[in-house]
């Protein structure tokens, strides 16, 4: 019996499954493995069969790369110009006002997304749930060997940063001297607080404008209650008066 035929596309079928709702992810990932495995593809079909069913947080930020591809490519890009503004501020060619720019342009960029998964993830939207949505963004976006799982919607896990990790990757030209190094030294721990400081300010941030905006929710309900309650009051006080007019 000939070998059944081979998957058609399998980078587009890892897309497709990616794109699932999360309870379906498991089973769909087993009939692909299944299919492979049919089409004599032994080695394809156990790399997709061990492939790991994203964490919540990796699903939310899989669904965003697909439904916010414009937010998504912003982030992208501003993690690009935060990586220059690092580097350059490390080798003493920019200051404070890049890495600033940059950083804000970044958090602009990932408070759009939060807020697209809040919207995504419903009753399933908790401040902890959204805050790791956050933070994953912000790492894959700068981290070389997460990103390429950022921009293709594949991520299967939560990414965490470590301080300000593009400036590790800076190499210098030539060898520096002492001063120099102990002075680049301070400057990563500088720009490391400063990272700290900022990060968890926006989280503050994010959470005071998840409060206000349940309160801004149940003032609108109750406003529409009282409305409703003044609604049926002129009602009854029309009918009132109308029999009033009658009996006259």
């Amino acid at each position: 019996m000939p070998p059944l035929a081979a998957v058609p596309d399998l980078d587009a079928e890892l897309d497709e499954l990616y794109g699932l709702p999360l309870e379906d992810w498991t089973k769909a990932r087993n009939d692909l493995a299944a299919r492979l495995k049919k089409a004599h593809q032994g080695e394809q079909a156990e790399e997709v069969r061990t492939l790991r069913k994203p964490s919540l947080v990796a699903w939310t930020i899989n669904q965003l790369a697909r439904r916010e591809e414009r937010a998504l490519a912003e982030l992208l890009a501003a993690g690009d110009r935060l990586r220059s503004a690092q580097a350059d501020a490390l080798r003493g060619r920019g200051g404070a006002a890049e890495v600033s720019r940059a950083s804000a342009a970044e958090r602009e960029a990932v408070r759009r997304l939060v807020t697209a998964a809040r919207e995504l993830l419903g009753d399933r939207a908790s401040a902890a749930t959204l805050d790791r949505v956050s933070q994953t963004l912000r790492a894959a976006a700068i981290d070389e060997a997460a990103r390429p799982a950022l921009e293709r919607g594949r991520q299967q896990e939560e990414v965490s940063g470590v301080g300000f990790g593009p400036l590790v990757a800076v190499r210098p030209q030539a060898r520096p001297r002492i001063d120099e190094l102990r002075e680049a030294r301070e400057r990563i721990k500088e720009l490391r607080a400063e990272a700290r400081r900022l990060a968890r300010e926006a989280r503050e941030a994010e959470e005071n404008a998840e409060r206000a905006g349940r309160e801004a929710e149940r003032l609108r309900e109750e406003a529409e209650g009282k409305r409703a309650a003044a609604d049926e009051a002129a009602t009854a006080l029309a009918q009132a008066e109308e029999t009033i007019g009658r009996r006259r």
